[in-house]
């Protein structure tokens, strides 16, 4: 299977017209070269939702979505990229190669016959489950635990006979092999002629990655024998890694995207019970704690990751690692809901509903909420010793808010609480500020190896913020946005980088990451002008800028001294924030002196 080339996904685009696509999804309004319409990624009374025809984009002015036609299709129907391209031909009647049709839906070639068996498994168990007599103790078990019809085949849940024989004859008439089915994790060789399926007897769940396909399986035993473990779970194989797989992320990313927000739990019933009470952007871990690398896709798709675990000891537990994992995302919220009277959330929902939980959620605690009572679990109150260790912890939560109007309440919640001089508090917040930058922050408990953030990151959201508080960082944006505009435009700007700025330096990192990316494809691809066709081939804070500088862009007549302007302005936005920055010094410096001579006439 190959990669669609970049000529036939720029064939595609040019031939497949934004307007018609999204007119199929929504109703459009005609606005001079423009359309408009209410937005279809969130509630949107107002229409905030544009279409440009003459650029082949689209933007909500409201959610900030926008991109071209591949990104549309991948936002509402929540397909990959190559399924996206795939679609978008079908629209525009442009044929695709067959080999190129469907690469986003498998990993590779070679475990192709992995998914078909999963697939074959599945649907077996699903019939043997609803269509058999020998199903109804499974769903008899499935109706008592008050899982509906709708549910049972929303997520294809099935039952494994207790005889092995049964999957195994069938899947053998498909034409498979032993070592196939060893290979799929659903059978295990017991001697050198049986095979066994390991979920025989249980109610299986099938688990899918985000394309949909069924990967796995976890099966559940029921009935009187309980001598058994309560859950199997699919060994590890090629296209099943447990610490990766988020159950129900293809079901739930639809609406993920439309909220913005993704609610984390830890068990698949869990998801499932709150699908059926109207809770339906949840996903769980298999049976594993929650990774840096599960919090990567969620943040892709959510602004806001609610952590909804049991109520009892093990759950809260979780709910501390899950915050000390969410540090590196910067830009993103986290927050998370305790279930009452130790409860998990199937059995909260269960005796309560699905509004009694919707309000739960809205009422989640954020992270020093959550942290800072969690602590109170962790030291003896009524020692002085573990009180002490207890106020440092919760100046060390404080250091690390990053709002100073919402770090100014919560010192003067703790001034207020224990009577501490906030002098005092103001001097330790300094002290772990300084600790954090060398790295001993208080979270250096947490396993460094699950986090996989280099400094680019952090620098990006750094700077977002500088851009938002300094005068100089705005007007540096305007020109580096302008001149990054020519640059996508006119070769004549290229041609005057020639000459002048060989190696421009930007003020602001992503912008100087945009320009590496335009230098690549000017001189190493020969893209033709307009250079508009690189949203997929950019990292996803960069999309977005890209977006609105298209979006933005005014395509005027090209002009050198414009060029030389926008230059000036960075290298005097540079120049007067390196001011600033020795006035802080000097500041510090000076307060350094008052203090050494306060303490000299005392």
């Amino acid at each position: 299977m190959s990669f669609i080339p970049a000529e036939t996904i720029n064939e595609i685009r040019e031939k497949t017209d934004i307007v018609d696509v999204i007119g199929q999804y929504v109703q459009l309004t005609k606005r001079g070269n423009s359309y408009s319409c209410s937005c279809p990624f969130h509630e949107d009374r107002n229409p905030s939702f544009s279409i440009h025809s003459d650029k082949q984009i689209f933007k909500c002015f409201s959610c900030g979505r926008g991109g071209n036609v591949f990104t549309f299709l991948q936002e509402i129907e929540g397909i990959s990229f190559p399924e996206a391209v795939q679609k978008a031909a079908e629209f525009s009647g442009v044929p695709l190669d067959p080999r190129y049709i469907n690469q986003g839906s498998v990993q590779n070639e070679r475990f192709a016959d992995l998914f078909e068996i999963h697939e074959k498994a599945a649907t077996f168990y699903a019939y043997y489950l609803n269509q058999t007599n020998n199903g109804r103790d499974g769903l008899k078990y499935l109706t008592d635990r008050q899982i509906d019809q709708k549910m049972i085949e929303r997520y294809l849940i099935g039952l494994a006979p207790e005889n092995s024989e049964v999957l195994y004859q069938y899947l053998l008439k498909e034409g498979y092999s032993n070592q196939q089915l060893v290979n799929s994790g659903i059978f295990y060789q017991k001697d050198e002629q049986v095979l066994v399926d390991r979920f025989r007897g249980r109610v299986v769940f099938p688990l899918r990655n985000q394309q949909g396909k069924v990967v796995g399986f976890s099966g559940r035993i029921f009935g009187e024998t309980q001598s058994e473990s309560k859950y199997i779970n699919s060994p590890e194989t090629d296209i099943f890694q447990k610490n990766q797989l988020i159950f129900n992320l293809d079901l739930a990313r639809p609406e993920i995207r439309r909220l913005k927000q993704a609610i984390v739990c830890e068990g698949f019933m869990d998801v499932i019970r709150m699908d059926q009470n109207g809770i339906m952007n949840s996903v769980a871990t298999m049976g594993t704690s929650l990774t840096t690398h599960h919090l990567e896709q969620l943040t892709k798709m959510a602004q806001e990751i609610v952590f909804v675990f049991d109520g009892d000891d093990a759950g809260q537990n979780a709910t501390n690692r899950a915050f000390e994992l969410s540090l590196p995302f910067k830009n993103k919220q986290f927050k998370s809901v305790r279930i009452p009277n130790r409860m998990d959330p199937d059995e909260w929902l269960q005796a309560n509903g699905g509004e009694a939980l919707k309000q739960l959620i809205q009422n989640a605690n954020n992270r020093f909420s959550f942290q800072r009572e969690f602590l109170k679990t962790q030291f003896n109150l009524q020692d002085e010793q573990g009180l002490a260790q207890y106020i440092e912890k919760v100046i060390g939560l404080i250091a690390m808010i990053e709002s100073p109007i919402e770090q100014q309440l919560r010192i003067q919640d703790i001034v207020k609480e224990y009577g501490i001089d906030e002098a005092i508090v103001k001097e330790q917040i300094a002290r772990s500020k300084q600790h954090s930058n060398q790295g001993n922050s208080y979270y250096s408990s947490t396993n460094d190896n699950e986090i996989n953030f280099d400094s680019t990151d952090r620098a990006f959201s750094q700077i977002v913020e500088r851009k938002e508080l300094t005068i100089q960082s705005k007007r540096a944006y305007e020109a580096e946005k302008l001149i990054i505009q020519n640059l996508i435009y006119h070769q004549d700007a290229w041609f005057y980088l020639e000459q002048h700025y060989k190696q421009p330096i930007f003020y602001h990192p992503y912008f100087q990451e945009l320009f590496f990316k335009l230098e690549y494809y000017y001189y190493d691809k020969g893209l033709s002008f307009p250079m508009t066709g690189l949203e997929q081939e950019l990292e996803d804070e960069l999309q977005q800028l890209y977006r609105d500088i298209i979006w933005d862009a005014r395509q005027l007549s090209y002009d050198d001294v414009v060029m030389s302007d926008c230059f000036k302005v960075i290298k005097r936005s540079f120049i007067e924030q390196e001011i600033l920055e020795w006035k802080e010094r000097l500041k510090t410096f000076q307060k350094k002196v008052e203090k050494q001579k306060y303490l000299k006439q005392c």
